[in-house]
């Protein structure tokens, strides 16, 4: 009976340490829950993975993710001094994580980092004992990498940041309207390729500018979103941009971002941003030298 007893509890502490999954390329589902009632799901389809069933998920977020899971080791056991109040912030502030991967899941609840921020207190589900958790190599604390600010969860910090995604040969027509300078808005047609200025005037246009125009919609990423509840009263539009592309328009509207830093001088962000929707979606702030390629004159296609 005694030995029955001493196998069960040395299987038990091995089971509560085997934090990591080795075969990353097996984990299909990965769901978050922290203390304020913020989940995440994270479902991997045909090799991309979805943000409850809603959004693209961020490349460079889960590929951070999935190398965490893969590499994570204990690096000590909690010390008795500090095992009461390590337990306590696990239960009261502690995210949890559950893996699904090969019919099987693995469940822990990850902790605030150790005083030195070099390790992070996790504690394995149904276990006794919580651990300091790192990845060797790495100089930091590990709730970042699963999404985690203070606590909490955040699904824009998961969210793919991409606004176009269309490649040249897939665009019919792009119209540009500025609101500040309406002598610079203009409509570029294909088939036959034409410039046309806001006098419905076409002009002489330069070609290697005009498809280096088209390439520049390849890739454009917002900097976040900011959901529907956006007061942009004070704020100005300042740009319209159509695009038609496979039997479809996409329309982005960017207006003026007038925010200040909150200093004894509120000066101004050291990066230029705008407010901008897409489809009368939710607003997003993007940057202006991101938007600067993108929000041209028509003097910049002209021969």
């Amino acid at each position: 009976m005694y030995l029955l007893f001493d196998y069960n509890k040395k299987t038990a502490l091995k089971n509560e340490k085997e934090f990591a999954i080795e075969n990353t390329e097996d984990i299909n589902k990965v769901f978050l829950s922290d203390r304020k009632g913020n989940n995440i799901i994270l479902s991997k389809t045909n090799n991309n993975w979805i943000i409850n069933d809603k959004y693209d998920v961020r490349d460079d977020a889960i590929k951070t993710l999935l190398s965490t899971i893969e590499q994570i080791e204990i690096q000590r056991p909690v010390s008795n001094t500090s095992f009461n109040n390590v337990i306590r912030q696990l239960a009261t502030t502690g995210v949890k994580v559950e893996i699904y991967y090969h019919n099987n899941v693995k469940v822990y609840t990850v902790g605030s980092s150790t005083p030195d921020h070099l390790g992070t207190y996790m504690l394995m589900d149904d276990a006794e004992n919580p651990y300091i958790v790192h990845i060797p190599g790495f100089n930091g604390f590990l709730s970042p990498r699963y999404g985690i600010q203070g606590y909490e969860l955040n699904i824009n910090n998961w969210r793919d940041n991409s606004i176009f995604k269309i490649n040249s040969e897939e665009i019919q027509e792009i119209s540009l309207l500025n609101y500040n300078e309406q002598e610079k808005s203009f409509l570029i047609q294909k088939e036959p390729l034409r410039l046309i200025n806001n006098d419905s005037i076409s002009i002489k246009y330069n070609i290697n500018k005009t498809v280096e125009y088209f390439n520049n919609f390849s890739n454009i990423e917002c900097e976040k979103y900011k959901g529907f509840e956006i007061d942009i009263s004070s704020e100005k539009l300042l740009f319209k941009l159509n695009i038609k592309h496979q039997g479809k328009t996409d329309l982005l509207e960017a207006y003026s971002f007038s925010k200040t830093n909150k200093n004894s001088n509120n000066s101004k962000p050291n990066v230029e941003r705008m407010y901008a929707k897409l489809n009368n979606g939710e607003y997003m702030l993007i940057q202006n030298y991101v938007f600067n390629k993108v929000f041209i004159s028509i003097d910049d296609l002209k021969e």
